[in-house]
């Protein structure tokens, strides 16, 4: 029997190894993406961070609109008049080129130039290290492997107990065991879906969330009074929610929902 012990030492033993190669992985996690180099990210960056290609077109043309250079036209459509704004981040340029004559927010978004700026944010993020490479995505991956391993374990110890009619230890340590081959599968299964994000990057965005807390939007905070970049700057780490508050009608029509708070269009145009 697996193996020579008895159920309960086995369910001891095996949820020390659990916390083994628990620790393993979520150590793995946690010192993947830890350096970085280049300045921090401006804006237009956090908002990808915080949830891709949408969220940070969505801010960059709110940054146009709060220069004044975005007008709303017929037919869902928006336009600029005059220059964007000085020292513009490269996708704010990028935008502000692909309404030189009037567009809807999904033409935008489908615009060569805004999907090339995407493209070098991308490039940028990942070579200063906010974003993990394909390699750092899958060490992290991997660091699962010894969980279900660890399950696999588990698993072997009951078909062989039952296949050979042999004692597994009372009935509570058998299902014991199963309910911890469970956890520890659906574990590994969760702890397999690796953030693009380093661990420098999701520091960050703590440290951001926790200064603008008060501009949470699951709080239900007042937004009247407050500065446009504090609200650009809340959107970016939160989502565009806030964005409502400097402009509803532009808001809902670069695809923000007033009834939710993520964006509705696609988060991950510019996934590499």
């Amino acid at each position: 029997m697996l193996w020579g012990v008895s159920g309960p030492l086995f369910l001891l033993d095996y949820l020390a190894a659990v916390a083994g190669a628990l620790a393993v992985a979520l150590a793995v996690r946690a010192a993947t993406g830890r350096r970085v180099r280049g300045a921090e990210p401006d804006t237009v960056e956090l908002a990808y961070l915080t949830d891709r290609a949408g969220l940070a077109c969505q801010v960059g043309v709110a940054a146009l609109r709060r220069a004044g250079v975005v007008h709303l036209g017929g037919l869902a459509t928006m336009s600029v008049d005059g220059p964007p704004p000085p020292r513009s981040a490269q996708l704010v340029r990028a935008l502000h080129a692909a309404l030189r004559r009037p567009q809807t927010w999904a033409a935008v978004l489908a615009d060569p130039t805004v999907g090339r700026a995407l493209r070098r944010l991308v490039g940028r993020l990942v070579r200063d290290g906010w974003l993990l490479t394909p390699a750092q995505r899958r060490r992290v991956a991997l660091a699962t492997v010894p969980l279900f391993a660890v399950a696999a374990v588990g698993v072997t110890r009951l078909v062989d107990s039952a296949v050979e009619h042999r004692d597994a230890g009372t009935p509570a340590s058998v299902a014991g065991l199963l309910l911890c081959c469970l956890a520890t599968a659906l574990g590994g299964w969760w702890l397999c879906e690796v953030p693009e994000t380093g661990a420098a990057a999701r520091r960050l965005l703590r440290r951001r969330r926790r200064s603008l807390a008060e501009l949470n939007p699951e709080l239900r905070p007042t937004y009247a009074g407050r500065g446009t970049d504090e609200l650009l700057a809340a959107a970016a780490v939160f989502g565009p929610r806030p964005l409502l508050a400097i402009d509803p009608r532009f808001a809902v029509q670069i695809g923000v929902d007033p009834e939710r708070t993520r964006p509705t269009t696609p988060p991950k145009l510019a996934r590499r």
